[in-house]
């Protein structure tokens, strides 16, 4: 199978509530899709009944050539990088909040390459300085870059980010947008999702839910 995720029929119910159904979508190695729609209309849980946080109602999923299924979701979950909407970090340093995703099981196999982060912070418009700052220091917006730069350092085959431009100005927008650009351009496979239009308009697809 070509596609990096592959959605098939998927229908998802919550609280007793059809959020979609009938649901398809093909994602291929180095494209860029985005997922917008309506406040409540399943965007958030889409991504996370790919990584089989949420069960199908109906139709069925593969990631990197594997069908979800309880038997290969810890190797779909290795093979992805997801940055949800809502930052929530016990780290007290911003270099601890960079480490912290290449400790978990997932990843320990992946090194931090700090010349590489910094390289990416640039994209990103932040400063190398903040690496040795108090996490409570950053601003929403540096706090949702620092580990959008983690992410994707990760060099997953694809990667979920919600709503990854929500606590950012304009001109972070862009910075963002590019970084997803780089990531699609070595080869991953993005999804993601939003509701800012300057970030719709320079992937390479957007989808309404």
């Amino acid at each position: 199978m070509d596609d990096m995720l592959k959605i098939e029929d998927a229908a998802l119910r919550l609280g007793g509530r059809v959020l979609f159904r009938n649901f398809g979508l093909e994602l291929k190695p180095g494209e860029w899709v985005c997922i917008t729609g309506e406040s409540g209309c399943g965007k958030t849980s889409l991504l996370r009944m790919v990584l089989g946080f949420l069960p199908l109602d109906g139709g069925r999923i593969w990631v990197c050539g594997d069908e979800l299924s309880a038997r290969t979701v810890e190797r779909i979950r290795q093979q992805t990088a997801y940055v949800p909407q809502r930052i929530l970090t016990t780290a007290e340093s911003v270099e601890e909040m960079v480490r912290m995703p290449f400790g978990l099981k997932a990843n320990r196999e992946t090194k931090l390459d700090e010349e590489e982060l910094f390289r990416v912070w640039g994209l990103l418009g932040l400063e190398r300085s903040l690496f040795r700052r108090k996490a409570g220091q950053l601003s929403g917006g540096q706090q949702q870059r620092v580990v959008l730069s983690a992410a994707a350092l990760l060099g997953k085959r694809l990667w979920l980010a919600d709503e990854p431009t929500s606590a950012l100005d304009e001109d972070s927008v862009g910075r963002v947008a590019a970084l997803f650009r780089d990531a699609a351009s070595k080869g991953t496979a993005v999804l993601t999702v939003s509701h800012n239009r300057a970030f719709m308009e320079v992937c390479d697809r957007v989808i309404r839910l």
